[in-house]
């Protein structure tokens, strides 16, 4: 099945080769062109999951916060493609019904959910055996055929190095079973600290902007006060102007007792010459 258009795992540079979103999107035959270790990782893919999921499970508890799994999608760049995708079954397949926790088996169908229903698959593909968390280990290579030689030392010779053959065949596929797990394993714990420090960073925003939030009220506070103590203080000033304007009245008055006493006394005399 062609790929929809506008469809790019690489679409991130920050790193070039995007691991875990190439390895779905290459096993649901939405891109081919792949390099080798796409390849390698494809066919572990549910091993490569479970190590993803082991490294976000910290506690060991079998489960995972709901919002790892959506922190997770973020550093893939699975959220930005969901959100900006034409079907909204293909943001469905993240986020609804996204509960508090995840299960290994959850985990597992929501990611490979998103991907076969890019690729157009009706059911998405599960973790088979028990439990439904079976590895897969097996390894398939691709080699290039090479024509075959007649061997002229006879057939024992022959068959003495397509036995050896076989072994350092073995052996390389052992390899590489060994470093598929190993870089499986480091991608793993480097998409788990990624998504660690992004939560962390979130945190970290969060308690920045609930300060910043604080320091706000405190201003508004603040500046309410003043404006409270700005009109006590212009009341205070018009007492004071209201009371220095009866002093002035008073101090009127006060010029005024001498003239008042001197006319009293004229009074007086008046009166008692009239008696």
């Amino acid at each position: 099945m062609e790929p929809p258009e506008g469809w790019d795992p690489y679409g991130r540079p920050a790193r070039r080769t995007q691991w875990l979103v190439s390895a779905l999107a290459y096993h649901y035959g939405l891109d081919r062109g792949v390099e080798n270790e796409i390849v390698v990782l494809a066919t572990g893919l549910d091993q490569y999951l479970q190590e993803i999921f082991h490294h976000l499970d910290c506690a060991g508890e079998g489960r995972i916060p709901g919002e790892d799994f959506r922190t997770l999608c973020q550093v893939l760049g699975l959220e930005e493609a969901a959100e900006a995708a034409a079907d909204p079954e293909e943001c469905a397949a993240l986020w609804d019904g996204l509960s508090a926790e995840l299960t290994f088996r959850q985990f597992h169908a929501r990611l490979c959910g998103y991907f076969s229903t890019k690729a157009g698959s009706a059911v998405p593909r599960l973790p088979l055996g028990r439990e439904s968390e079976h590895i897969e280990t097996q390894i398939r290579l691709r080699s290039p055929r090479r024509r075959r030689r007649r061997d002229a030392a006879g057939p024992g010779r022959a068959e003495d190095r397509i036995a050896k053959l076989e072994e350092e065949n073995g052996s390389l596929r052992e390899l590489v079973e060994d470093m598929r797990a190993a870089l499986q394993s480091s991608d793993a714990r480097c998409l788990a600290l990624q998504v660690s420090a992004v939560r962390e960073l979130e945190r970290e925003l969060k308690s920045s902007q609930e300060a910043l939030v604080s320091l706000e009220d405190c201003n508004r506070n603040l500046k309410r006060e003043q404006a409270e103590m700005r009109k006590k203080v212009e009341e205070a000033r018009q007492a004071v102007r209201n009371s220095l304007g009866k002093v002035k009245e008073l101090e009127v008055k006060a010029n005024e007792v001498p003239h008042l006493q001197v006319y009293i006394q004229q009074l007086e005399s008046e009166l008692q010459h009239y008696r």
